[in-house]
């Protein structure tokens, strides 16, 4: 149940009356500062009527834009105004105020309708085929409509006042509103545009017939003052609502009976008419936020108030009490603290019997410890580098040895090795020198272990491919600064130390480049860029390299992509480098360009070595490289992979391997294709 729901519900049948009285803007009190300001309000829109009566009929320029720019407040406020009474009945659920509710939900929708159907505001003579006297119609109808709420809200409030609905059966009935509502709206706006020709005129050429004049703006008018004057009484304006509707019916009033006095649209007369709507309107709402706003202030007055007080109370209560509060909340504090570790954590008591596991423990072991089991006994088949772990907890309990950290690793039940730290320390009392019992800790640090393994071969891997383009370079270096040698054998070193010195500047860049992948440096400089010319331009360049050919299939006419032209070359280059690579054995390779349903898709074939499937997962790896005596040989850092796929990912798109041990592999980059403009 929600807190609203619960805050407001009483305890009764669905219509019996309640006992009990919620507190809310509907029912709150309006004090006299509060009746005295908006009796100021409605005044001066009086006064504003009065005084441009004389003028009525003067037309003005014709402000197109005036008439969208107030209705659109106007349908804002309204619907507001709607949603703010609809969550007060959600509160105190009665019927009145489901009226209330209906009627800014239809003066809202009504608006919304007139404002479309204006001529020359959104078509020549409005929307949904409108004619001359749609928008005429619809005025007469929201502004009839508005009195006759009302009275009905009286009605309804004087006979059902004490009447609140379940929270279910509200929730029913404000939907029913709306959906009545809604259709009451649809009804009336199919009647006023598919029957414009068979209304009668109320408006012939900008101004009001007799018809509009004595058969209905006058009755308005009347029924408006009438419904006033009897609400005004029935109410004494003894609410916050109340007060602020007896403005509104005001203004609705003075909205027509300006219209009355002459004049046609865009008249003086037309734009005070106008602003009484904007007034008729937004009034209830100000009130409203207004007032909510000041009730907000004093249930925070009045919150502290009560913060205050319980706080007294619990003073008065003793320190013992507020002492045992305060050490049940830090208990449960605690272990929501340790239930959401992720550490494994027990407490056992002095002679190591388990107090407390988290939930972590059984997440780490594969089966729950239970309170009263000897720790010793969980700890059966974990295993330290030089001896079993259990005998290294009996120890400790045993005090033979003092608290310790200790790395140990046990099997899954998958045959998996887990690697942990796990960590003893004794609980001590509040007294120096006693003991309360021992927390034992196991942090998982298999990933670490994993980790500590890849960086170990890293190493071993950067001080080979470091060490051997080096040993090149200062070995044939060697050679020419101590040695005569002949001008061939001088040119053939120089072209060594070229090649071995490229080679340790492209691993250099792979780590630059990782770095500032790493740390979001990384700049892609996007543009239009076409595949085709751009794989042309690369694959020329790897044309007889190590005694493979490389040959390009792709269409004619450009593909274009966006990319950044540098990186997508680094991108293609590291493939096919691979591809040449990994097949000693080949003396081919075939790069494709092609389009498929918005993505260009290159792919890179070699006719080589291929890739085992148990190494598909952790090919695009950082620092990872297939363990085959085969292609140890071949060497490599085991990055550039890890490159290129964050740099295609950079790019929105993906690369992905199709692979037959012992046929080859073909490496698939997706991009996306985008319009040659």
């Amino acid at each position: 149940m929600k807190k609203e729901d619960q805050f407001a519900e009483v305890v009764m049948n669905q219509d019996q009356a309640s006992p009990a009285t919620i507190y809310n803007l509907i029912t709150m009190k309006s004090n006299p500062s509060q009746r005295r300001f908006a009796f100021i309000i409605g005044a001066i829109v009086v006064l504003i009527s009065l005084l441009s009566v004389p003028f009525v009929r003067i037309q003005l320029v014709e402000l197109q834009a005036y008439q969208p720019a107030i209705f659109s407040t106007v349908i804002c406020f309204e619907f507001i105004t709607a949603y703010v009474i609809y969550s007060q009945f959600k509160i105190n659920r009665s019927p009145a105020v489901l009226v209330l509710f209906g009627l800014y939900l239809f003066s809202g929708g009504m608006s919304l309708v007139y404002i479309l159907t204006f001529p020359r505001v959104f078509a020549e003579n409005g929307l949904f085929h409108a004619g001359t006297q749609t928008s005429a119609w619809l005025y007469v109808i929201l502004h009839a409509g508005f009195p006759l709420a009302i009275t009905l809200y009286m009605m309804i409030e004087s006979k059902f006042a004490n009447v609140n609905y379940s929270a279910s059966k509200a929730k029913r009935l404000g939907l029913y509103t709306f959906i009545g509502v809604v259709l009451l709206i649809t009804g009336l706006t199919y009647i006023t545009t598919h029957f414009k020709n068979q209304l009668p005129i109320v408006l012939s050429q900008g101004k009001l017939t007799p018809l509009f004049i004595y058969g209905l703006g006058l009755p308005i008018v009347l029924i408006t003052l009438i419904t006033l004057i009897v609400y005004y009484k029935r109410t004494k304006a003894s609410t916050v609502t109340s007060t602020w509707l007896c403005v509104a019916i005001l203004a609705s009033m003075l909205d027509v009976a300006i219209i009355l006095c002459g004049g046609g649209r865009f008249s003086v007369g037309w734009y005070v008419a106008r602003w009484n709507t904007f007034v008729c309107a937004n009034i209830v709402l100000a009130g409203m936020i207004y007032e909510f706003t000041k009730m907000y202030l004093r249930m925070t007055e009045l919150f502290q108030q009560v913060k205050d007080s319980e706080y007294n109370y619990k003073v008065l209560l003793g320190e013992s009490q507020l002492a045992e509060r305060k050490i049940s909340e830090q208990s449960d504090i605690i272990e929501r603290m340790l239930e959401s570790s992720h550490e494994a954590i027990i407490m056992c008591d002095i002679e190591g019997r388990v107090i407390f596991a988290n939930r972590r423990v059984e997440h780490f072991f594969e089966r729950p410890l239970e309170s009263g089991e000897r720790m010793s006994s969980y700890c059966l088949g974990m295993k330290t580098a030089d001896a079993a772990f259990d005998e290294f907890i009996d120890a400790y309990f045993e005090q033979s040895i003092p608290p310790f950290r200790k790395r140990i690793s046990r099997l899954t039940l998958k045959g998996e090795t887990r690697h942990y730290e796990c960590y003893v320390n004794p609980i001590s009392g509040e007294m120096e020198g006693t003991l309360r019992g021992h927390l034992v800790g196991f942090r998982d640090r298999t990933e670490e272990e994993r980790i500590d393994e890849l960086k170990n071969e890293f190493v071993s891997i950067i001080s080979h491919e470091i060490r051997t383009p080096l040993s090149s370079i200062v070995g044939f270096i060697e050679i020419l600064a101590t040695r005569v040698v002949t001008e061939e054998k001088r040119a053939k070193y120089i072209e060594t130390i070229h090649k071995e010195s490229l080679r340790l500047s492209n691993l250099i860049n792979d780590f630059l480049d990782l770095q500032r992948l790493d740390s979001g440096r990384q700049e892609f400089h996007f543009q239009s860029l076409d595949a085709v010319l751009l794989l042309r331009e690369i694959v020329e360049q790897w044309q007889g390299k190590d005694n493979h050919e490389a040959e390009l299939h792709a269409a004619a006419e450009p593909i274009f992509v966006q990319g950044d032209e540098d990186r997508l070359k680094q991108v293609f280059h590291n493939l096919i480098s691979n591809a040449i690579k990994y097949s000693p054995g080949a003396t081919r390779i075939d790069v494709y360009v092609e389009t498929d349903n918005g993505k260009v898709l290159i792919k890179i074939q070699d006719y080589g070595l291929g890739i085992p499937a148990e190494a598909l997962d952790k090919l695009f790896t950082r620092f990872y490289r297939v363990d085959n005596s085969d292609r140890r040989k071949i060497g490599g850092t085991g990055l550039g992979l890890s490159i290129v796929k964050e740099i295609i990912e950079a790019h929105h798109g993906k690369v992905v391997v199709d692979t037959e041990l012992g046929k080859g592999s073909i490496f698939i980059v997706q991009l996306v294709e985008i319009d040659a403009d």
